[in-house]
């Protein structure tokens, strides 16, 4: 049976960003430095040296430029000191196949035993892809290798694609991100006891994005369209997602989140948590928006996920008023449902 839903829900609502005046806009330009990656045009050549030389010559008040062509990303990449950067991006960013690599090699995200194969963080970024750039994961070839395996949930050392890590006042707009090794996008701030350092996002927009994780041969959970974790002001907006799993998901602390006119195909809708995985530490997300979206053959439109012992989590402001919604099909509004994970 497929479901068709067309909500809007309004839980709080969010305070603008402000807009640029086009002096403002003009002055970005002047005295740029510009670094246009040259793309090797052979997957056995990696890339990312390329691609990282790029980001330490113009990541700071420069703009660097992705050609229209394929760019053959065969290692892992640590972006995070941008600062009032722009990111043309017209190619297709396309991450080896080199599953041992990747298991042995890909950065740790300090969540879990998550890993991720691209980290780019930094202030006043705006990545444009101009509705033509990719990111593509190759993810067909992790799809069949972890139905192979024991383990097929959280495998450690398979990356997400990419993480935008201590990203704040940036927008991402225009990109498709296709066929994740795993987890696409994790927005995120955390702080690690041994350095006592905090790095967090906050006060992003992305904007007319497309996630399609379906497989051409195979399917796979855990690709999920987009996770926060302990990050703020966050704006989702025209975002269409294929998702085997969640479509967006908002983990530990995640607050002040928008996610508005946008469509979900399959998977899980979008979800609340898990939080309260852990003793002793408190864990919240508050003051959500979702507003004019659709969900097309989803388990749920939005369900939240508490952690059934109960360690230690709060939702709050999220009392779910409906408004205007279009049931069309057999599904009752109470399959908008809260449920616990899967322990």
């Amino acid at each position: 049976m497929r479901c068709f839903w067309a909500v809007s829900v309004l839980c709080t609502l969010l305070a603008p960003i402000a807009g640029e005046t086009a002096a403002q806009e003009a002055e970005k330009h002047v005295g740029r430095n510009t670094c246009t990656v040259k793309a090797s045009g052979t997957n056995a050549t990696d890339d990312a040296p390329a691609i990282l030389n790029a980001f330490k010559n113009c990541g700071r008040r420069g703009k660097i430029v992705f050609e229209p062509t394929t760019y053959y990303v065969n290692s892992a990449l640590n972006v995070t000191w941008l600062d009032d950067v722009e990111i043309d991006l017209q190619g297709n960013l396309l991450w080896s196949t080199n599953i041992s690599y990747w298991l042995a090699n890909s950065l740790d995200v300090g969540y879990q035993n998550q890993s991720t194969a691209f980290i780019l963080g930094g202030n006043n970024v705006r990545l444009n892809g101009h509705e033509r750039g990719i990111f593509d994961g190759n993810g067909d070839y992790w799809y069949e290798w972890i139905r192979q395996q024991p383990n097929t949930s959280n495998y450690p050392g398979r990356p997400h694609a990419i993480t935008f890590n201590g990203l704040r006042n940036s927008v991402v707009k225009g990109v498709s991100f296709l066929r994740s090794q795993m987890w696409w996008v994790i927005i995120s701030w955390w702080e690690k006891e041994s350095t006592m350092s905090i790095i967090y996002s906050h006060n992003v927009i992305l904007d007319s994005i497309l996630v399609n994780n379906t497989g051409n041969r195979f399917q796979s959970s855990n690709t999920d369209g987009a996770d926060t974790i302990r990050s703020s002001g966050i704006k989702f907006n025209n975002w269409t997602v294929y998702s085997g799993d969640d479509s967006i998901s908002l983990k530990a602390n995640s607050t002040d989140i928008s996610i508005t006119n946008s469509k979900f195909y399959n998977g899980l809708g979008i979800a609340l948590g898990s939080i309260g995985q852990y003793n002793d530490q408190f864990e919240t997300i508050e003051r959500l928006n979702v507003e004019n979206c659709y969900f097309d053959d989803t388990l749920h439109a939005v369900r939240a996920r508490l952690n059934k012992l109960q360690r230690g989590g709060l939702l709050t402001e999220l009392q779910g008023l409906l408004q205007d919604l279009d049931r069309r099909s057999e599904w009752l509004p109470s399959k908008w449902r809260w449920g616990w994970p899967r322990m």
